[in-house]
């Protein structure tokens, strides 16, 4: 029997249509975000939602949680109709999280390296484990019989296992910053 390995598993998964739509609805959402988060003004709900994911990092248990939240919910989006739509919303939804939070730090002066630094770099890796968790749960819905996901399994944990070590990350990212 012939067995795959996981990043050849990765490499099929990044070439299917859906991955390339799933990555356009995210940067439609990071365009909104980031637009939202430069135009947002003391008093705003926006920068409300920016200090609450600021203190995030401190509290590591909290920030590794909410990062594998963001990876729980495609298989939420699986039980509801029609699930591309929910799919699609959830990945526009985290970029114009990740996209608000960075637009905000660097309209209130904090700088494009301290952005870079806290939020940047640690959602390369989560927002990738998004994206192809995302496109496994579509094309599960799909194909079943190709990626299913009880095909999928340990690929699906070594992105939630990518998601938490952004998380950590950027909790140590945070915790360097403070120094």
């Amino acid at each position: 029997m012939n067995k795959q390995h996981i990043l050849g598993f990765f490499d099929t998964l990044v070439r299917t249509p859906a991955f390339l739509f799933l990555c356009a609805m995210f940067l439609c959402g990071a365009l909104a975000g980031g637009l939202t988060g430069l135009h947002a003004g003391e008093g705003d709900s926006a920068i409300g939602l920016t200090t609450l994911l600021a203190a995030l990092p401190g509290q590591v248990l909290k920030s590794v949680l909410c990062a594998v939240l963001w990876l729980v919910l495609p298989l939420v989006c699986a039980l509801l109709r029609p699930v591309p739509l929910c799919l699609s919303a959830l990945t526009a939804a985290r970029g114009f999280v990740l996209a608000l939070t960075v637009a905000v730090g660097i309209g209130q002066g904090e700088g494009v390296l301290l952005s870079l630094c806290s939020a940047g770099l640690p959602a390369v890796l989560s927002v990738s484990a998004l994206l192809a968790a995302c496109t496994m749960v579509w094309q599960s819905r799909e194909a079943a019989g190709r990626y299913a996901l009880r095909a999928c399994r340990t690929p699906y944990l070594l992105c939630v296992a990518l998601a938490a070590l952004s998380a950590l990350l950027r909790a140590g990212m945070a915790a360097l910053w403070n120094l």
